[in-house]
């Protein structure tokens, strides 16, 4: 999908830099093409920018050509078209730690969709608990991959979620006792008024590494008992 929003774009760049997902670009010179990977250091919307590490500076890439940019964390992807700002090659433009490209106005947003979905309604439960503004919501997951998660709720919960909006702090406490913190964006809502339930799709935005491979543990462990079915969110 494409985000244009500035508050999703401003978000999802917040991630990106707080979890240090590595960005990687190609920069063409005659008929080689080279592959190189920065990292984003800040982020300032209202100035236009997004500031790199400085080793940019000596890629190749030249100031003002548009070039595309990509970073993958886990089963999320983001490409954007951004350009190299400055280019004076003064002594101290070449010898500041950082340099800066342009804040792009759009992202292009996707998610892998090989990840296999575990259905957790024959496993023990995984609880949930979503902190929003000033609540505090307990629901079930009903099924989880290494991208994303379904969580079902007791009640009609229309009014708290819609589409796109980000969930800041969601904690998962997985069968064995471990707590899982997870940044999640909401996918999708839907309500069972037969059953009085909500179920809200999310895919996760940023998980510390050592409770992502506590997930795919779960996982692969569920896979050798319980049916699954192929497909991402």
């Amino acid at each position: 999908m494409i985000l244009d929003d500035p508050a999703e774009l401003r978000e999802v760049f917040r991630v990106a830099h707080s979890h240090r997902w590595p960005i990687t670009y190609s920069v063409t010179t005659g008929q080689r093409v080279s592959s190189h990977t920065t990292e984003l250091l800040k982020v300032e919307p209202t100035k236009g920018t997004l500031t790199v590490s400085s080793e940019m500076k000596y890629s190749g890439l030249q100031p003002s050509v548009p070039t595309g940019f990509r970073s993958q964390s886990g089963g999320i992807v983001i490409e954007f078209e951004s350009q190299l700002l400055g280019g004076n090659n003064t002594l101290s433009d070449r010898l500041f730690s950082e340099c800066r490209i342009r804040y792009p106005a759009t992202i292009k947003f996707s998610q892998l969709r090989n990840a296999v979905r575990i259905d957790c309604n024959s496993m023990d439960e995984i609880l949930v608990t979503l902190f929003t503004e000033q609540l505090r919501l307990q629901g079930k997951v009903q099924d989880i991959s290494a991208t994303g998660v379904k969580i079902r709720f007791s009640g009609n919960l229309s009014y708290q979620f819609k589409h796109s909006r980000i969930v800041t702090d969601c904690h998962m406490r997985l069968p064995d006792g471990t707590i899982v913190e997870a940044r999640l964006k909401v996918l999708g809502f839907t309500y069972d008024q037969d059953q009085d339930i909500s179920y809200i799709r999310c895919y996760f935005l940023a998980i510390k590494e050592d409770e992502e491979m506590k997930l795919e543990e779960l996982m692969r462990e569920a896979l050798e008992r319980i049916p699954q079915r192929i497909g991402g969110f």
